[in-house]
């Protein structure tokens, strides 16, 4: 195999001198880069005026930006310093994490932006309360109750004392004592003597409690006992808000239904499901224009679309007399649903003004709707619109009343949460169980009264038996009209 013949001794000289020049060219020039990029030297910095011996041995490709002298430490000298780091990179030769620059990032490192990549926050609805909502247009105005300059109409008052029956006293079945006193899973349970229902016995199994009563009260006492260890372990474990609706406050509305409902009512999920906008209030943003105040609620006890005893026939009639939309919900199926009442559910860390604040939006764009529906019919008068509403953070029940404020069009009261017994319904214990079941029990009671002091019967039946054409004639006698000036045209007083 041919090989190439050795140099000779001259030309190999000539070519190492070479190698050697281009080598010392190539260090000259990156010092000099190097030094360009480098701060202003301090007298304590200075490198020495002596003249240094160039060194002939090789070169490697990891070089120190300086020289190396005794009087000064050595500086990053395991650092390599291209002409692709940026200024600030090469400048700050302490950092690890100095920034190389390449085609996808030519900017500094992110330590020297922390001030610059902060946008401005932009406002948040979620940011808003009750306050703002007073100040809108339409307002709705949140306050509590106690305090108050003039007393509310005497039907919220009603409401509130039909709310609090059996609440300061006798909540509890006192057939179940012995059973709950005896359950190893409760453990012990602190509660008052006057708890206890003392016109009942203090066991299921006395001979006068029927086989039908002592399989009512076994089957509230289950519920009462699952609803109570789901509270206690979304507390203990830091459950998020849908466990706290649906393994806690659902099932405790819907055993308060089956006591309570009749078949009547639903138990409807609104999470998902946004308000009619011209509905809302609204609030100048910093341009001027007309914000809308829009939030949603968890839950709301609609009145049943099923055949008797639910409303089956009074839908139909409202589609047949072209009246189909009943709520101020977007919402396809629930914009023709009858609704009543409304739930704001947080965890137990959540924000109790957050939720008062979405309680107050929801309801409020309710009961002007309803509002409208009762002046299509002719009835104006609102006294009759009462409606309670709950914000539930964890364990406590925060009780309100809505109502629409008799001296101005479309603005909107809500008056709580309300505090003595009303404000003693919570999850954390067997007998703030039973009393916040007694308080639900109220309240459906209260909405499917057919009576002319129940919301049924004083007020969302008669407008929609109107709206769908078919009204009795007690009622219709009950609508008699009294011409009033003001801004709506003719009052009609009725439901006296």
């Amino acid at each position: 195999m041919a090989t190439t013949p050795p140099l000779s001794p001259s030309i190999a000289a000539v070519k190492t001198t070479r190698v050697e020049g281009w080598i010392q060219q190539l260090s000259e020039a990156a010092s000099a880069r190097a030094n360009a990029l480098s701060p202003p030297s301090t007298p304590e910095s200075r490198p020495s005026p002596k003249r240094k011996r160039v060194s002939s041995a090789p070169v490697t490709s990891t070089m120190s930006t300086r020289t190396t002298s005794h009087k000064r430490p050595r500086r990053d000298t395991d650092t390599e310093v291209l002409p692709t780091h940026s200024v600030s990179a090469a400048g700050a030769a302490s950092s690890a994490s100095a920034l190389i620059l390449n085609e996808r990032n030519t900017f500094s490192p992110p330590s020297s932006q922390a001030g610059t990549r902060s946008p401005r926050r932009a406002n948040s609805p979620s940011r808003d309360n009750v306050t703002v909502l007073a100040s809108a247009s339409p307002p709705t105005i949140t306050e509590p109750s106690s305090g108050l300059k003039t007393p509310p109409p005497r039907r919220v008052r009603d409401v509130m004392e039909r709310l609090e029956d059996g609440l300061d006293s006798g909540w509890i079945p006192g057939w179940l004592r012995e059973t709950i006193e005896e359950d190893r899973d409760f453990g012990y349970q602190r509660i008052e003597r006057h708890a206890w229902d003392q016109n009942t016995a203090s066991s299921p199994s006395d001979l006068d409690v029927g086989g039908e009563e002592r399989e009512r009260l076994a089957y509230v006492l289950r519920k009462v006992k699952k609803i109570w260890l789901n509270a206690r372990l979304c507390q203990s474990r830091g459950r998020d808000e849908n466990a706290w609706c649906m393994d806690v406050i659902r099932p405790l509305v819907k055993l308060a239904m089956r006591l309570e409902g009749k078949e009547k009512f639903w138990l409807q999920s609104v999470q998902s499901q946004v308000i009619t906008t011209d509905l809302l209030s609204s609030v100048p943003d910093v341009s001027g224009k007309p914000r809308l105040l829009n939030r949603k609620a968890d839950f709301t006890l609609s009145f049943s679309h099923m055949p008797f005893p639910g409303f089956e026939d009074l839908y139909n009639g409202l589609r047949t007399a072209g009246n189909p939309v009943v709520s101020h919900m977007a919402d396809a199926f629930t914009k023709t649903t009858a609704l009543f009442s409304c739930i704001e559910v947080k965890p137990a860390n959540g924000d109790h003004t957050e939720a008062e604040y979405q309680l107050s939006v929801w309801i409020a764009a309710s009961l002007r709707k309803k509002m409208q529906l009762a002046r299509r019919v002719g009835l104006v008068d609102k006294s009759g619109l009462v409606e309670p509403c709950f914000a539930i953070v964890g364990h406590e029940t925060h009780v309100y009343l809505a109502y629409m404020a008799s001296e101005e069009r479309d603005v909107v009261h809500i008056l709580g949460p309300e505090v003595g017994s009303l404000g003693l319904c919570e999850t954390r214990s067997v007998s703030g169980i039973f009393r916040a079941l007694r308080l639900w029990r109220n309240v459906i009671r209260y909405g499917r009264d057919e009576g002319n002091e129940g919301f049924w019967g004083g007020f969302m039946g008669v407008v929609l038996q109107r709206l769908a054409g078919d009204i009795d004639e007690g009622h219709s006698a009950a609508l008699t009209s009294v011409a009033q000036p003001s801004d709506e045209g003719i009052y009609i007083r009725a439901l006296q």
